[in-house]
């Protein structure tokens, strides 16, 4: 049976987009027949059968002994079957916690009795079942097939099984190499082996990064389970806990690795500066904007999480795709989180601050949507990790919620001296780009633009292309992206030193006199390129001192041109005659933006390759020319 045919996709964005496309296409129907009983060692095959609407939390529960027989609300023994001593009976998407000591072995049942009860009620937090979106890449024929659901009378059903662990044992020195390893699980499906071990098993459950699942097909009896846990080595002491979960809707808690030939967190580290991050989703729907769940996307609570974690710890690595495991040992767990409209459509945002300079991190995106026990999917989702580098240097600071420049989101020239409030200092940044843009807007009010098709400046586009275009070009070059002054630069990174010979660093120090012809000679000092910011706002009012600007990409500008009318006359460099001074550029196929483009939409094929005839603007021009 085919699930949901899922096109390769050239960014996570779009990625994330189908996911969810298929999240919702799935909701009610999570008891498609035929499931893969092999373990896959990347994950992606149960996209569609496991990524469901999750939970907020794995609940806690008191830890129980491995003799432990639970009690169902309204099932008694003679319904759930009888368990051998010393065997944990399992309930349809009821995750069990535990804890086990090193070298020991605990059982588990999922009963026959279990197969047979009610499909679980898919969770209902997200906006995602009130229509598919035009623009999907799940085929109407997959849709009716996954529309057949199993037969709750079936003698059959697939069984999903998923392990999540919580905690482990913990290094006794800080100079303890390696780490504790992963729990072993082993399965059954025989009534003669009810305690599957290391020598009697029919399978193994590949357990990695404290996360491992199975996924049974034609499941008619009960599955026994043993988990047990290897003996930790010499430095490292403690108990594992751990909760496992056997579901007949589909996993209980599931890791996306996501496809390892291209960028697939499903979260982007858009940048830094020395003590915060900023990070993103792809694009969540690409529903328009007029639409009701385009709507209920921007007005919902923030559903996805992030947790953030030093790379240095090693310790994180073997916990980095368990919810309970993120949740008990990231060392930064809280942010700003909203949802915005970046790039014209609504994604999640993330504002972590609180780190430390020059370290590398990682960062984790949850979903874990309130739903819990007894819900299809109620222990959430974890996303492959996504890794940042904290700047090293103090006068670059991260601005965004900026009410006319709203796609910025970036770290900007600053000074923690003079303007050590945050917000302060992007309302300065803003309020210059708005003051800018007043005459352009006077000056596209004399283009007639509610007129007859005859009368229009392009049939291809409008006045509402132009402002939008005018707009995102306007905050790159009057809002520039700041990077380290000890930053280096090659072949992709645009990065031009700023304020090299006109300013201190802000602890008082110069820039050190470099022989003649040097980058940092005292001929190229007094350069308008080297030796003052792009504008001279930012000298005089903010005063941050030298530092690196990542150039805004030249398509931007290509971009202004090609969608207002020729009347204002805006034209681009040439490339002979300082575009590299004013513009970088991104090259088709990165997976990473090397120039600035606020909110980093997909750039316009062909934009620059038209033939226009474009004439010198100036080098460093904060403002357009415009017509008054």
């Amino acid at each position: 049976m085919r699930l949901c045919l899922c096109w390769p996709f050239a960014d996570a964005a779009s990625a994330l987009l189908v996911y969810l496309c298929c999240l919702s296409t799935y909701q009610s129907l999570a008891g498609a027949t035929d499931a893969d009983s092999a373990v896959h060692e990347d994950h992606n095959h149960h996209r569609l059968l496991s990524l469901l609407d999750q939970s907020d939390t794995l609940r806690d529960g008191n830890f129980r002994e491995s003799s432990y027989e639970p009690v169902f609300a309204g099932l008694d023994r003679g319904i759930i079957g009888r368990a051998p001593e010393a065997v944990t009976a399992l309930a349809n998407n009821a995750p069990q916690p535990m804890n086990i000591e090193p070298g020991d072995i605990q059982y588990w049942t999922f009963p026959k009795s279990s197969l047979q009860a009610p499909y679980a009620k898919p969770a209902d937090d997200l906006p995602l079942n009130l229509s598919l979106t035009t623009n999907t890449t799940c085929l109407e024929n997959d849709l009716i097939q996954l529309a057949k659901k199993q037969n709750t009378t079936a003698t059959t059903r697939n069984v999903w099984l998923s392990i999540s662990v919580c905690d482990q044992p913990a290094s006794t020195t800080a100079g303890t190499a390696g780490l504790p390893p992963q729990l072993e699980v082993y399965l059954s499906r025989s009534s003669t082996n009810q305690q599957p071990d290391k020598e009697r098993h029919n399978q193994i459950v590949i357990v990695e990064g404290g996360y491992g699942y199975v996924n049974l097909s034609s499941v008619s009896d009960d599955i026994w389970v043993g988990v047990r846990a290897p003996q930790a080595p010499d430095g490292f002491e403690g108990i594992y806990n751990y909760e496992l979960a056997a579901s007949i809707d589909a996993l209980y808690a599931t890791y996306f690795n996501g496809d390892p030939k291209i960028n697939d967190t499903q979260i982007t580290a858009w940048d830094t500066d020395s003590n915060s991050s900023i990070l993103w989703t792809g694009d969540i729907t690409n529903s328009l904007s007029n639409t009701t769940i385009f709507s209920r996307w921007m007005e919902m609570d923030p559903p996805f999480q992030v947790y953030v974690h030093d790379q240095a710890d090693l310790s994180f690595q073997s916990m980095k795709r368990s919810i309970c495991g993120l949740r008990n040992h990231a060392k930064v767990q809280k942010s700003d989180n909203r949802m915005v409209k970046i790039g014209g459509q609504p994604k999640q945002l993330f504002y972590v601050n609180g780190l430390n300079s020059s370290t590398s991190y990682y960062a984790i995106m949850t979903l874990e949507t309130g739903s819990g026990n007894s819900t299809t999917g109620g222990g959430g989702t974890v996303w492959k990790a996504t890794s940042f580098t904290t700047k090293s240097d103090n006068n670059c600071q991260i601005i965004y919620n900026l009410p006319f420049c709203t796609d910025v989101a970036y770290a900007v020239p600053s000074n923690p001296i003079l303007h050590p409030n945050v917000t302060e200092l992007g309302l300065l940044y803003d309020k210059y780009a708005n003051e800018s843009y007043q005459n352009f807007n006077k000056s596209l009010q004399q283009i007639p633009c509610d007129t007859t098709d005859s009368a229009k400046y392009s049939l291809a586009r409008n006045c509402q292309d132009c402002d939008n275009a005018y707009r995102a070009w306007l905050c790159a070059v009057t809002i520039p992206r700041c990077e380290d002054f000890s930053a280096s630069s090659d072949d992709k990174r645009h990065l031009l030193p700023r304020n090299i010979g006109a300013q201190q660093f802000i602890n008082g120090s110069d820039v050190p006199t470099r022989p003649k012809g040097n980058l940092f000679s005292l001929e190229n000092r007094s350069t308008n390129h080297f030796g003052a910011s792009r504008n001279s706002m930012i000298d005089e009012k903010i005063k941050p001192g030298p530092y690196k600007e990542m150039l805004p990409c030249k398509d931007l500008c290509y971009h202004l041109t090609q969608n207002c009318p020729a009347a204002l006359q805006f034209a681009c460099p040439l490339e002979s005659r300082g575009l590299n001074f004013s513009y970088g550029h991104h090259r088709q196929g990165d997976k990473e933006w090397y120039c600035n483009w606020p909110g980093g939409p997909n750039l316009f094929n062909g934009a620059g390759a038209l033939g226009l005839r474009w004439w010198m603007v100036g080098v460093g021009v904060a403002v357009a020319l415009y017509v008054s």
